[in-house]
């Protein structure tokens, strides 16, 4: 369209936000765009006379300069946009998209919603990929996405504190607050500050919106990135409950998005104990399965040593995706855990009397005897008394340099305590006589009873998402 014809449009459609959407569009395949260009071009090459032109249409009677000024710095965009450099046209992308954040401010810009969503997600990707192929060579690491970071944050915030008049009628910014938080968050998360969607999870718990009225898509990437927020501050049983409904409500169609849930849903059912459905390996495929498998199986045994090789293994993969601290500070003790539940099995006391039991005893050293074993720490003096060939395997050693410890008495007792105070084992410690006396009912909780305690004793103020 010509540059008088878009400005028809624009004037005689203030008021339609659907209209506006069509007309104001940042995507450089639009036959309409590439002709507005060539229009532009080759009658309108100036800025003054771009800006002469806009101001001269008088749109809503000089009250909302923002707004002009972002048809003015629209029509520049569009004028020198470059399909074959996209990195060169860049920052007239990221100039759109900053004047689009002044104009949204203004008391009337619920009419721009739809245009800010599909400006913020063109931005966004784009500066996530320019970013991602510049490397850490780039001059500002990660810089486009922190900029625009900083522009998503105060369209948010411009969300956030909007107050409604009359002559909005059914419009509202707040249609785009779930959209806009989810890509905020994926800026953070790129940036490494996942700590920074705090405020936006925070603020949204307190908008008081109606979380089922949203696209289901945008409800899914929600609770997605709330449940890696969880994750990543170790309340796993919070962290399982969003990323499980975001598995649940992904379609399953949508393979990849499935696999990104389960990166994380897996190790988090796996650390409260809630072993991994076998159907849900044939969805995360077999780099998932390769990487989680032998972690599962290596936990279900108390197999300490299995467990800390695979870590070692596929470290890098692990620090990637910031998971490799949680996974050997709670995997530790799980693995305890599961090691002396099956120790007390092996060596549990018979009865003394028909119809009447002894307490079920444990002792250091059969415990002690069991790390050793896990652990591959083992002397020959210890297998020879366990009736096990001596290991030539060497105990697992971190790529940091820090060997598994050697395990003593004094250690056997600060675990029991740990396990003890965690709820992960009922008992009464007798250190002098080196021995752990579980409790008739039973010493060893289940982990996923463990999980659901810790979960009810932190309250549920985030029900509102279900309704």
């Amino acid at each position: 369209m010509s540059v008088q014809r878009f400005l028809d449009l624009v004037g005689s459609n203030l008021s339609s936000p659907q209209i506006l959407e069509q007309i104001l569009i940042v995507n450089i395949e639009s036959g309409d765009l590439r002709v507005l260009q060539e229009d532009l071009r080759s009658r309108i090459k100036a800025d003054d006379a771009i800006s002469k032109l806009v101001e001269s249409r008088n749109f809503f009677s000089g009250d909302w300069p923002g707004f002009v000024e972002f048809i003015i710095t629209y029509l520049k965009f569009v004028r020198d946009l470059s399909s074959s450099d996209i990195e060169n046209s860049y920052p007239l992308l990221e100039k759109l998209f900053n004047d689009l954040q002044v104009a949204y401010g203004n008391r009337q810009g619920a009419i721009l919603t739809p245009v800010v969503r599909n400006v913020a997600t063109v931005v966004t990707n784009t500066a996530i990929y320019l970013d991602s192929v510049a490397g850490d060579t780039a001059m500002n690491q990660l810089g486009r996405i922190n900029e625009v970071s900083i522009i998503l944050l105060k369209i948010f915030n411009s969300i956030r504190g909007e107050r409604y008049s009359p002559d909005q009628e059914l419009l509202s910014k707040k249609d785009v607050i779930l959209y806009i938080s989810t890509l905020l968050c994926r800026t953070y998360f790129r940036l490494n500050q996942p700590t920074a969607c705090a405020n936006v999870f925070s603020n949204i718990h307190t908008a008081h919106i109606v979380f089922s009225n949203y696209p289901r898509s945008q409800r899914v990437t929600f609770r997605y990135y709330l449940g890696r927020f969880y994750f990543l501050r170790q309340e796993l049983a919070r962290a399982r409950k969003h990323l499980l409904w975001a598995f649940d409500n992904c379609l399953s169609s949508s393979t990849n998005n499935q696999r990104a849930i389960l990166t994380y849903l897996i190790p988090t059912s796996l650390l409260l104990g809630i072993g991994t459905r076998p159907e849900l390996y044939l969805v995360a495929g077999d780099t998932l399965k390769e990487i989680f498998g032998p972690l599962e199986t290596a936990l279900k045994g108390g197999d300490i040593y299995a467990y800390n090789a695979h870590l070692i293994k596929y470290f890098d993969w692990f620090i990637s995706k910031k998971m490799f601290v949680i996974l050997r500070s709670k995997g530790a003790i799980i693995l305890l855990r599961n090691l002396f539940r099956r120790i007390s099995q092996l060596t549990a006391t018979k009865p003394e009397e028909p119809g009447k039991k002894r307490p079920n005893d444990l002792s250091f050293d059969s415990l002690l005897l069991g790390i050793k074993l896990s652990t591959r720490s083992y002397n020959s003096i210890v297998a020879a008394q366990s009736g096990t060939p001596a290991s030539a395997d060497e105990p697992a050693v971190f790529p940091f340099n820090i060997p598994e410890m050697q395990w003593r008495y004094d250690d056997v007792e600060n675990a029991c305590i740990s396990l003890t105070d965690q709820g992960f084992l009922k008992a009464n410690i007798y250190a002098r006589s080196r021995l752990v006396r579980l409790m008739p009912s039973g010493g060893f909780r289940a982990l996923s009873e463990v999980g659901a305690l810790r979960s009810a004793l932190s309250g549920d103020d985030e029900a509102w998402m279900d309704r």
